[in-house]
């Protein structure tokens, strides 16, 4: 007869209420989220001092070729892990960015990583170019022009310079000289094409994404200690009242 009074049946059902308050003020939503955050961020970081190392490529001054390719492998190495680990976390049953958005993400940073690779190669080479070029002016230096020499140190400092098929220079220099301003007109082109905000603003969206679960779990786990005590406290006067109504 006492089991089949409310008051016990109460208490059992704020005693479950309680346990599962407390299972998911335990689930670690918080710390996953804001390690992606800080995975991001640290991504991103990564990707401005690498462009930060190829203005140094472009400009061929203090270039050591070993760290700017150790940044482009922490790129990617960044790419590949982040999408395992997005499948993990679906799997772990986390709110997860789209599949879309996380392979576009991984696209993008291996296509940059890609073709920023080809250039440090490519402009090394042309400035290895550059400078046997320099090396024979000097040894024509009579027939060599000021005009050109600009030209030269604005290549060199990689902006677009126009080949000029007309200089008072021996045919074997005059061709080489066109030939290498040509690379790199190529090379300022290919600089355009991944000297952009399309890695950052994609890795924007997964971050602003992490961002925002990260401010709804804070917030939930804010409110789960006012949750807990309040059904702590009707949790003792229901036991209060079925032990006073079984001994009635």
């Amino acid at each position: 007869m006492k089991i089949q009074t409310p008051w016990i049946w109460l208490v059992v059902v704020l005693t479950i209420c309680l346990t599962a308050l407390f299972y998911v003020s335990q689930k670690p939503q918080v710390a996953v989220y804001s390690q992606y955050v800080k995975s991001l961020c640290d991504y991103q970081y990564a990707d401005a001092s690498l462009m930060r190392s190829m203005e140094h490529v472009r400009s061929g001054y203090g270039v050591d070729s070993a760290v700017v390719l150790a940044q482009m492998m922490t790129l990617r190495e960044v790419a590949l892990s982040f999408e395992g680990g997005i499948q993990k976390l679906e799997q772990a049953g986390f709110s997860t960015p789209s599949k879309a958005s996380v392979a576009n993400f991984k696209s993008s940073v291996l296509a940059k990583v890609s073709c920023l690779q080809r250039y440090l190669s490519e402009r090394s080479a042309w400035f290895d170019e550059l400078e046997k070029v320099y090396r024979l002016m000097e040894m024509n230096s009579a027939g060599v022009e000021l005009p050109l020499l600009r030209k030269l140190d604005s290549a060199r400092a990689g902006y677009a310079v126009l080949p000029d098929s007309h200089l008072d220079l021996p045919v074997s220099i005059n061709r080489r000289v066109e030939l290498l301003l040509q690379k790199n007109l190529d090379l300022y082109n290919a600089w355009h094409q991944f000297d952009n905000d399309k890695t950052l603003s994609v890795s924007d969206e997964l971050l602003h994404f992490f961002q925002m679960e990260n401010v709804k779990e804070i917030s939930l786990s804010a409110n789960i200690p006012l949750a807990f005590y309040f059904l702590s406290l009707v949790l003792l006067l229901a036991t209060f009242f079925f032990i006073f109504k079984s001994k009635q």
